[in-house]
């Protein structure tokens, strides 16, 4: 869906610039010298290779041939008698497939849209229909004419029935274009927006009027964005910044990848943009190749490169196992949107997910075959870090992502033989006086002020989320550790957590959530005496954490739950294994709670007999706690 924004205070605003700066440029009209109306050939491939022959004797132009893609040519629009038009490349199916819209360089001024055929045969191969577009040059026409045609090429192919996500992408002047379109697609500034999956920008710039661009020097000779917009960059600044990327990054915007060369003004505002749409929460990435020539993308040394990097970021699965080797190398070149599949292995790794990874989905390609496993103890790492990131095993700050057959094992408990007394000089390692001590630990007994007793049944997370990573999804999942807190999904205010068929083990409140969590047919093992689940619901007091059908075993006397803070408890049809404790779920601390005790049973039953309870005392049932009931509109699946 396009998001419709027509009648908001700022696109109304945008309406009064836009016809401000129309008003503006008739006053002083385009200097319509440049335009010949005939063809200007002097980039090629042809002349691009041999400008480069000085330089490095053994560069070759791409040699990429293709026996599986076909060519298809059309006409996508006319002006007058002149018919501009595009080139679509793709195998032999009429299968929806993603689309690559990919507009060619050449300085707005010259170059073709043959000089990428390589490339979409290459692209076409791997299984996307790429679209080679032909657009008015500042030879016959000036801005905006160029990026009208570009945006009508995407509306056209938009309206194909063999068309899934469409990505924009483009080279040098192509890809200032692809940049810009991107970028407004929610505005219509050029025609009715079309919904982006993402745009690959190769060696354009995002801004014309920026401290790292080149564009505008015509003290020479007149500059291709001189001749492209018709005026030169003083009479023209509002022209040139409103044809600039950079100018219109909004939260709508879709994802971003970079490639380029090693010439630094061929990425001009690259920076200032990235740090643009980090703001908004959007991916963006980019990759230089050192020292290539700006013409990189023609030549057969870059070409796999460009074709892999490209293929990588528009592809919805990325492979851990052939194509990446760690499952971190793969979160960090993920986009919104795909998916990261993880194929069977032992990875020892700690794994970071943050806050700009967000729809995100981890599928292990067997739930026994793949495991995550490090040893972490928090009061070790605190005690030489200012918070809990990098804590646990899966470390998350990022939001809606799924996690589905694997398992996530922090081994510490399982390997340390005794406890052990480390210097710990930061907060973490001080006694708690005051609020404003935010990461100060709890003390041990027998700790002194500097110190830390790491206990081998300590807190050890599996998963520790942080403040922001909300819509969380775990099914058929094993999360293990030796200690406390296995499973921490921890942001009181916002957090909603959902867990279908999992196994968690561990020590005192081995599933801890904080805000809304609903846990189905899930298994919980507990290693002591305290408490095997918990909840804080402190930021919301509708806040739950609901349990269904789901299984507790553990040690002899095990405790069911506790709470600190406000909290909810729901069980229903909930079994307990004989070693559980005659110990309902009980405040611990003295703290005053403002809404009372309430935990809540129904249908739960103990193997060799019931304790009085955890009998049935509410009149709501398992099928009143859906998914949609718990977490409401907040979150869709």
């Amino acid at each position: 869906m396009i998001r419709k924004i027509e009648s908001s205070p700022l696109q109304f605003m945008r309406k009064l610039l836009i016809l401000f700066l129309l008003s503006s440029w008739s006053l002083q009209a385009q200097d319509k010298s440049g335009i010949t109306g005939k063809p200007d050939t002097s980039f090629a491939n042809y002349s691009a290779w041999r400008s480069l022959l000085k330089e490095d004797p053994t560069v070759r132009l791409t040699d990429f041939q293709s026996s599986k893609s076909k060519v298809q040519s059309s006409v996508y629009k006319v002006i007058g008698k002149r018919k501009l038009a595009v080139d679509e490349y793709a195998i032999s199916t009429s299968r929806v497939l993603p689309a690559l819209v990919f507009f060619h360089g050449g300085g707005w001024r010259t170059g073709h849209r043959s000089q990428h055929i390589p490339l979409a045969k290459a692209l076409a191969d791997r299984g996307y229909r790429v679209f080679l577009v032909e657009y008015r040059l500042s030879t016959e026409a000036l801005y905006p004419a160029a990026m009208l045609d570009a945006q009508a090429a995407l509306q056209w192919v938009d309206k194909r029935k063999n068309v899934g996500e469409i990505y924009v992408a483009g080279y040098s002047a192509g890809g200032q274009m692809a940049a810009l379109l991107g970028s407004v697609q929610d505005e219509n500034t050029y025609g009715k927006g079309v919904k982006l999956a993402g745009v690959i920008d190769i060696d354009g710039i995002l801004a014309f009027i920026h401290s790292e661009s080149g564009e505008g020097d015509d003290s020479k000779r007149t500059s291709a964005a001189t001749y492209y917009f018709g005026y030169n960059k003083k009479d023209g600044e509002a022209i040139w910044k409103e044809g600039s990327a950079l100018s219109h990054v909004t939260k709508g915007d879709p994802p971003v990848l970079f490639l380029n060369s090693g010439v630094d003004r061929m990425h001009a505002g690259r920076t200032d943009f990235m740090n643009k749409m980090a703001g908004f929460g959007i991916h963006t990435e980019y990759y230089t190749f050192e020292k290539a020539p700006h013409t990189f993308v023609l030549m057969n040394h870059w070409f796999n490169q460009v074709v892999d990097r490209m293929d990588r970021f528009m592809k919805k699965r990325l492979v851990v196992g052939t194509e990446f080797k760690t499952i971190q190398s793969a979160v960090d070149s993920a986009r919104p949107g795909q998916e990261i599949f993880i194929k069977n292995g032992h990875y020892r790794e700690k794994v970071f997910i943050d806050s700009l990874k967000h729809h995100l989905s981890f599928t292990g390609e067997s739930r026994e075959g793949v495991v995550i496993q490090e040893s972490i103890a928090r009061d070790i790492w605190r005690c030489s870090n200012p918070d809990d990131y990098g804590a646990g095993v899966l470390n998350i700050k990022g939001h809606d992502l799924s996690f589905t057959n694997l398992t996530v094992i922090n081994e510490y408990g399982f390997t340390a033989t005794k406890d052990v007394t480390i210097p710990c000089l930061n907060e973490a390692g001080k006694e708690t006086n005051t609020t404003v001590q935010k990461y100060a630990l709890p003390r041990e007994k027998g700790e002194k002020e500097g110190e830390k007793i790491v206990r081998v049944d300590g807190h050890q997370f599996a998963v520790r989320t942080m403040p922001g990573a909300t819509r969380l999804s775990f099914e058929h999942c094993t999360l293990q550790s030796g200690g406390g807190d296995t499973m921490s999904p921890w942001d009181v205010n916002t957090g909603m957590y959902y867990l279908n068929d999992c196994l968690i083990e561990g020590g005192v409140d081995l599933y801890c959530p904080r805000g809304y969590a609903l846990a189905e047919n899930c298994t919980f093992v507990c290693h002591n005496t305290s408490a095997a689940i918990w909840h804080d619901g402190l930021g919301d007091q509708n806040a739950k954490t609901v349990l269904k059908n789901c299984r507790f075993m553990g040690d002899l006397g095990y405790k069911l739950g506790r709470y600190h803070r406000e909290a909810q408890f729901y069980l229903f049809n909930c079994s307990f294994d004989k070693n559980m404790a005659d110990a309902p779920i009980y405040q611990s601390g003295d703290r005053v709670l403002n809404w009372g005790h309430r935990v809540y049973y129904s249908g739960s039953h103990r193997d060799g007999g019931d304790y009085t309870w955890h009998k049935n005392n509410t009149s709501l049932k398992a099928a009143d706690f859906t998914f949609k009931s718990v977490f409401g509109d907040k979150w869709k699946k």
